[in-house]
């Protein structure tokens, strides 16, 4: 069968956006009062959205180690104004995925993004970043679970023209994983991201990618390129 699309997670896969989370987190701390998180605790947080990452945060940081729900919700209103407004000071693409990227596309190979990230602020990175790169980009969507569930996934696969089993998902976490298998779709998780590959092989994910050359040799490979 011939291979269509590949698909990509967004944080800890194509960017490094750590900085940037970590930063958002600790303005939204400061702001009430809490202990900044460093950017290896924010690692850990990653993964699931970022309403669930402050949470963890405010239960580590905050004086009172939780907040009732009317702050948590005026906490996650400072935290994404934060964010919305500095999505990309020090993101940046992971070595070698431009060009990656690039390869792919020249092959014919269509390129997406889903990602649990609030959608307004994935589409600034890419355009900031990649722009002209993508057929389709996605964050969080109303109406759509976010991952793992698989829905927004295999949706997004209709509208490049593609079916599950055209196509790959590359992500870094046990989320990622969880989608691919719930979307029936390969998958490959790399551990060059926001999960160490010990992290990973605790989560029962094992034969990870730990760097963006191995990545490209199979993906190029899979899609003959």
């Amino acid at each position: 069968m011939t291979m269509k699309a590949v698909f990509f997670d967004l944080d800890g896969t194509i960017f490094d956006t750590l900085d940037d989370i970590t930063a958002a987190i600790n303005y939204a701390l400061r702001v009430y009062d809490g202990e900044e998180a460093t950017k290896e605790e924010v690692r850990g947080y990653v993964g699931k959205g970022l309403r669930r990452a402050l949470s963890l945060a405010v239960a580590a940081k905050h004086p009172n180690g939780i907040v009732d729900e009317e702050e948590f919700s005026l906490m996650f209103t400072v935290m994404m104004n934060y964010y919305i407004h500095h999505p990309a000071v020090h993101t940046k693409a992971y070595d070698g995925i431009p060009e990656l990227l690039s390869d792919l596309k020249n092959g014919g190979v269509k390129l997406g993004i889903v990602s649990n990230k609030r959608n307004e602020i994935v589409q600034e990175i890419v355009t900031t970043l990649l722009p002209d790169t993508f057929d389709y980009v996605s964050g969080e969507v109303a109406g759509y679970p976010l991952k793992p569930d698989p829905t927004l996934l295999v949706s997004a696969l209709k509208k490049v023209g593609s079916s599950p089993a055209e196509a790959l998902y590359v992500g870094d976490s046990e989320v990622d994983a969880e989608t691919g298998r719930r979307a029936g779709i390969r998958t490959f998780i790399v551990s060059y991201g926001f999960r160490t590959e010990e992290e990973l092989r605790e989560s029962g994910i094992e034969n990870t990618i730990n760097n963006v050359e191995t990545l490209s040799e199979k993906l190029k490979n899979e899609m003959n390129i």
